[in-house]
């Protein structure tokens, strides 16, 4: 299991800024996919400031997928490069183009969450984005082979009540996949206005697995490539980041020896 699945609640912060965030500072080989079923192209508009996908990206897997093609080859021959980098290899994969293309894409499900569970026997970790929680919740298939699946959201009375109300909807669809094998967790940003990280885990039932600090300046090079300020690579939530990073990576390697053993 190499699978990291990242959500969020009406009224919270950006899934996205947390996803490319951490596919920059994660401390292996990673693949960032686009999953958002609304199709905002969020990553392409924001942070890759309006490059091109060039055709590629899900619908092209979907195709792959009809025509009984390898998925993970065509997964990995979709990529685009999100960031040249000295070591590790950083890949994306765009989303959905439309907004409809989404219900189209059920029978694919199955089949691309385990090529992207499998992409660990490669060393290549994925993190998935997944948009915002809607009212179908999220692909069961893709929750199953989830080894941490993480809800973003805010430290207000107005996140914290719509994490109420939707994170039963994530609770059914990891029962409709008989269950994920991994673990549940929040990532709650700009704790204590008002309430605490750990007065938020009570009240939902969810364990706090990350917190991160509102920092603006540094969160619009992640969500809109805007330039890195002079004081970036030791920025409060680019330190926060790497540390989030590691110990989510940490949390999908032992995962993937514990299923290989």
């Amino acid at each position: 299991m190499a699978v990291l699945v990242l959500t969020s609640c009406s009224g919270s912060p950006g899934v996205t800024t947390l996803a490319v965030g951490l596919a920059l500072t994660w401390p292996r080989p990673v693949l960032l996919v686009d999953a958002d079923p609304g199709a905002p192209q969020a990553v392409l508009a924001g942070y890759l400031t309006g490059r091109s996908a060039g055709g590629k990206g899900l619908l092209r897997v979907a195709e792959a997928h009809r025509d009984r093609r390898d998925l993970r080859e065509a997964v990995v021959d979709q990529c685009l490069t999100l960031a040249e980098t000295d070591g590790d290899r950083r890949l994306f994969l765009p989303g959905f183009t439309r907004p409809g293309s989404a219900g189209h894409f059920a029978g694919v499900w199955d089949d691309l969450a385990d090529t992207f569970d499998r992409l660990g026997d490669v060393d290549l970790d994925v993190v998935v984005d997944a948009g915002r929680l809607g009212p179908l919740g999220l692909p069961p298939a893709l929750l199953e082979r989830s080894a941490l699946t993480v809800v973003l959201l805010g430290s207000s009375l107005r996140a914290v009540l719509a994490a109420r109300v939707q994170l039963p909807v994530l609770a059914e669809a990891q029962r409709a996949g008989h269950g994920a094998r991994g673990r549940t967790g929040l990532v709650v940003v700009d704790e204590g206005h008002p309430y605490r990280a750990a007065e938020i885990g009570r009240a939902l039932g969810v364990e706090v697995v990350a917190r991160l600090p509102h920092d603006p300046s540094s969160a619009a090079h992640f969500s809109d490539g805007a330039p890195q300020h002079r004081k970036f690579a030791a920025a409060p939530l680019v330190t926060a980041l790497r540390s989030t990073a590691s110990t989510f990576a940490g949390v999908l390697q032992q995962s993937t020896a514990l299923v290989r053993s």
